[in-house]
């Protein structure tokens, strides 16, 4: 996915949950990973070359990181884990050809039905995702060169399969799938947190504060009236 959609995918997915100033630091994080720094050596971040093994193994690392740091009450590197891996997550969809086999058994289906995770094509041997053939490729990423570019390179690059804007075959659907799957990845996380750390993580503090069921003063005054 571009920038501007890993954007778009990460606030409308997470909006819901997040504090404005806590999203913006999961989505920094998420945008981080398309640094030019990440596009040599990295295709685990981004299910390139079919790295789904791995791509599935840095998900679960940065899904325990972000645990271990609420576990110690960090949740400034607990978000920046979380954004990492919901990059990963929104690229499986934008790089491999999970969408175009999901649409091959629901052909009538609309966006908002994608299955991100359908057991039965993340185990088909038909799944694979783009190869970054560099430096040919690179120079795909210059508009006024990417007409005459991409023709020259093999249908199995990532410039042939990528879903990454609107302008490609596929993408309301992997839209959908990625914005899913990146709500999944929060409740995978906070189904395992205490209220304190929830609120901390998303920077909703003031909801466990003003809650009745956690503010300390508000349960104690209850216990004495129960008790006149």
């Amino acid at each position: 996915m571009k920038t501007i959609h890993h954007r778009e995918i990460t606030a409308q997915a997470l909006n819901p949950y997040f504090a404005a100033d806590a999203l913006e630091t999961v989505i920094v994080a998420n945008l981080g990973q398309d640094a030019m720094r990440y596009q040599f050596g990295y295709d685990h971040f981004h299910y390139d070359a079919s790295a789904f093994a791995a791509g599935d193994a840095y998900i679960d690392e940065m899904r325990r990181s972000a645990l271990d740091a609420l576990q110690h009450g960090d949740a400034l590197p607990a978000r920046a884990s979380f954004g990492r891996l919901t990059h990963t997550a929104q690229d499986l969809y934008a790089h491999s050809n999970y969408i175009a086999l999901w649409r091959e058994l629901h052909p009538e289906a609309e966006p908002g039905e994608t299955d991100p995770q359908l057991a039965v094509l993340l185990k088909d041997s038909r799944l694979h995702s783009g190869r970054l053939y560099y430096p040919l490729e690179a120079l795909s990423f210059i508009p006024a060169l990417k007409s005459y570019v991409i023709p020259l390179l093999p249908r199995d690059s990532h410039a042939w399969m990528n879903i990454d804007d609107p302008s490609r075959p596929n993408y309301d659907f992997a839209y959908a799938a990625a914005v899913k799957r990146t709500s999944l990845e929060y409740r995978l996380i906070a189904e395992k947190l205490t209220a304190q750390q929830s609120a901390q993580f998303t920077g909703r503090l003031f909801q466990l504060e003003t809650s009745p069921i956690f503010h300390p003063k508000t349960k104690m005054q209850n216990h004495k009236s129960e008790g006149l």
